[in-house]
């Protein structure tokens, strides 16, 4: 197995919503994995808004459309422990989804076994802490991009 590359991993995620501003999140395949948003890790070679419209084809299979103004939130977020490393969060706001438009979704079973919709609340019970503390604001039409820096107490 080779060492990862030198620099941040960069992750890439989309905020999906419905008319009623409800937010599209998917549960891993995972035992006791907290709910997610649909993205994932940003590949060699790969744009984040080329791995954001990939990550949602594969987990839902859906094609969306997303451009570089849907840029939401940016993050940086220290490692957690020693040897990790930190890591870059890209967040797009994504499309509103109609009723219709949730009957094409696939999900990929190996790495998901569940999406919902989810409001605000639920939302920021149901992702991981780090996840919704980057949703803030109207999801369907942000005005300008916020940054975020979180860092960690390390453990050994």
């Amino acid at each position: 197995m080779r060492p990862p590359p030198p620099g941040h991993p960069v992750t890439a995620s989309v905020l999906i919503t419905n008319p009623s501003d409800e937010l599209l999140i998917v549960h891993p395949a995972k035992p006791d994995a907290p709910w997610q948003l649909p993205g994932g890790l940003v590949e060699q070679d790969e744009s984040p808004l080329e791995a954001a419209h990939r990550e949602v084809v594969e987990e839902l299979g859906l094609f969306i459309d997303l451009l570089e103004c849907d840029l939401f939130a940016v993050e940086w977020l220290q490692a957690t422990r020693i040897g990790r490393y930190d890591r870059i969060a890209i967040l797009f706001a994504g499309p509103v989804l109609q009723s219709g438009d949730t009957n094409d979704i696939a999900l990929q079973r190996d790495e998901l076994d569940a999406w919902r919709w989810a409001t605000h609340t639920e939302a920021k019970m149901l992702l991981h802490p780090a996840i919704a503390a980057r949703i803030k604001g109207p999801l369907q039409t942000p005005n300008r991009p916020i940054y975020r820096e979180t860092r960690y107490e390390r453990t050994l």
